[in-house]
């Protein structure tokens, strides 16, 4: 089986609770989303960019598509001394691959890798062939008002709940910019505390300046937005991407 990756590479993990650590990042291409404050690269790519030495900026390119083993080579040979902590697999949508994740994901634990998802979260019958080998899903919770398609609040529930009915590892982000609605806003977060009780870590990420939209939302804005998720879900973050901020992959 083989499947088309834009990126892999080790970096720090820019995003979120564990923003700082060291993750090997696997990027898929393809996505089912189109939100205007993405820059990333989705669309199919004929080669597979490989960082071998971290943080050099020199790149091997490997023609697409990838076998399962092909992946298997790549990380071993970049995380070798095992100094990441977690294989990060991002997108894209990495979940629109689920079937090569159901071969992949068994030999990336058999080696003893930690498993951190970054997805959508509005995939849950995809979720739910996978998850058994995952063990943190970063989680977004995508808001009309921000990302200018229809919100998916259903199916972020229901992934939010199979999350916790296996156990894993889970929080939520929320992508806010300055054309945020704070009645989408509250939805949303009440139907995080529904799905997922009120435990739930909600990390709030400041929309950063894309190509499609200049909507930064102001500092002002970023802590009314706190203090008024906090009325519902006390375990709230602002935490912006701090990658970009370091100008790293």
């Amino acid at each position: 089986m083989k499947t088309y990756l834009s990126e892999i590479f080790s970096s720090i993990q820019g995003e979120g609770p564990y923003v700082g650590e060291r993750h090997l990042f696997v990027r898929f291409c393809e996505c089912h989303r189109a939100c205007i404050y993405c820059d990333t690269i989705t669309e199919r790519t004929e080669t597979v960019l490989i960082e071998m030495e971290p943080g050099s900026g020199k790149f091997e390119q490997i023609p697409n598509p990838l076998a399962i083993d092909q992946v298997m080579e790549l990380v071993r040979k970049i995380d070798g001394k095992k100094t990441n902590k977690r294989i990060s697999l991002t997108g894209g949508a990495p979940l629109l691959q689920a079937n090569y994740l159901q071969e992949l994901l068994p030999q990336l634990c058999g080696d003893d890798h930690n498993i951190y998802l970054e997805t959508a979260g509005d995939l849950p019958q995809q979720l739910k062939t996978i998850i058994e080998w995952i063990d943190v899903v970063a989680m977004d919770i995508k808001l009309s008002s921000v990302t200018r398609e229809k919100n998916t609040f259903p199916a972020h529930w229901q992934f939010l709940k199979t999350c916790r009915d296996f156990d894993v590892e889970v929080f939520t982000k929320l992508v806010l910019s300055a054309e945020t609605h704070e009645g989408e806003l509250m939805e949303a977060v009440k139907g995080i505390k529904k799905a997922g009780g009120a435990d739930t870590l909600v990390v709030i990420q400041p929309m950063s300046k894309a190509r499609k939209t200049d909507a930064v939302p102001s500092g002002a804005q970023l802590l009314r937005w706190q203090d008024k998720v906090s009325g519902v879900l006390p375990n709230v973050r602002v935490i912006p991407q701090t990658h970009k901020m370091l100008e790293m992959l």
